[in-house]
């Protein structure tokens, strides 16, 4: 069937659930391939044309002053390979054409995740945050966000699933947090700290997730806050928690991030804790990121076959902590076990 990879890219991207992002990069590319003006229909493209095409996207970057034009190109290859293979498997070609090898590209940019020292004294900074006009909550503000750093580097999550920023985030709430030892959806092993329920706010993915001791024990630090089950389980104290965290780094001394080549420092926002979560897990359990954090990933063994809960339940159950995650647990509410700096308690 001739059929032009245009078309073809438009049943791909109604076939499947993405992000108004993720959308915007594949017409990107294929805007790009009709720039290029020499590509033949589906069933024709070859590896020779997807050479050529990777070369042109890669010397037009380039000239167009781009700063990695090797991502650029390999970008676009990873957009054409899932396109094509979606194709192959809707029958529109007989047989997936070879894909060059990837372009060399840049992967260092600066350092985009917190260290352990750094979320040391980002944790215990918690306790110098000041009281948020018209809170009426029992414990403090710091209390919450003890426990959505704890969450955020467990689990990394999006924003919008510990703090409700728009409409049609779906925040955690009380119901989604299980303190049985039975899974909740009824697959896979018991867990003695309980289950946690959330879902991905890009993909709409949901996860049940085990808890370990330090989620468990700060997630109970803030039941004396719950009001009703539908409740949010975290509150930041203000609608702005990104600029509520870049105070939060501000108290804690921790240095903004900085581009390696550019020279050029930008503040720390919540999503730099996701890239933490995944850094520290492929660090301790290869790979595990993968599933820690709900990518998508190539490969019909791999998405329909291989089972990847137990790979995830035993990274969570293992990741090491860092230091003052565990302060809690030994007692330590009202200061800093490390300097002995006294904080106001709740």
């Amino acid at each position: 069937m001739s059929i032009s990879f245009e078309k073809v890219a438009v049943k791909y991207l109604n076939a499947k659930t993405l992000s108004l992002g993720t959308c915007k990069e594949y017409r990107g590319t294929v805007a790009k391939w009709l720039a290029w003006g020499q590509g033949p229909t589906v069933d024709q493209i070859s590896r020779s044309d997807l050479r050529e095409f990777f070369d042109w996207v890669y010397e037009k970057a380039a000239e167009d002053g781009g700063s990695n034009a090797g991502r650029t190109a390999n970008k676009a290859r990873e957009n054409l390979r899932a396109i094509l293979s979606w194709a192959w498997e809707q029958d529109y070609l007989e047989k997936l054409p070879r894909l060059p090898k990837p372009k060399p590209q840049r992967d260092v940019a600066g350092r985009h995740y917190l260290t352990k020292s750094d979320l040391n004294t980002l944790y215990f900074a918690t306790y110098a945050l000041e009281r948020p006009r018209g809170w009426k909550r029992t414990l403090t503000v710091g209390h919450y966000w003890r426990a959505a750093l704890v969450v955020f580097f467990n689990y990394g999550v999006d924003t919008g699933t510990v703090f409700k920023l728009a409409s049609f985030h779906e925040p955690i709430l009380w119901r989604h947090v299980c303190w049985r030892p039975e899974p909740p959806n009824g697959q896979g092993r018991d867990c003695r700290y309980g289950w946690l329920y959330y879902r991905r706010v890009k993909t709409k993915k949901q996860f049940y997730r085990p808890m370990n001791r330090v989620v468990l024990t700060h997630l109970k630090s803030l039941r004396a806050d719950q009001v009703g089950l539908d409740q949010s389980v975290f509150s930041c104290g203000s609608s702005r928690p990104n600029e509520h965290f870049q105070r939060l780094c501000q108290l804690a001394g921790v240095k903004p991030k900085q581009d390696v080549e550019t020279g050029e420092e930008k503040l720390w926002v919540l999503k730099d804790l996701r890239k933490t979560c995944a850094t520290y897990y492929d660090e301790h359990m290869p790979e595990s990121s993968i599933e820690i954090l709900g990518h998508s990933v190539g490969g019909v063994t791999y998405r329909h076959y291989a089972h990847r809960d137990p790979l995830a339940f035993k990274a969570i159950m293992s990741l090491p902590q860092p230091t003052a995650f565990t302060a809690l647990m030994h007692g330590f509410d009202g200061e800093c076990p490390c300097c002995r700096r006294r904080f106001p308690q709740a």
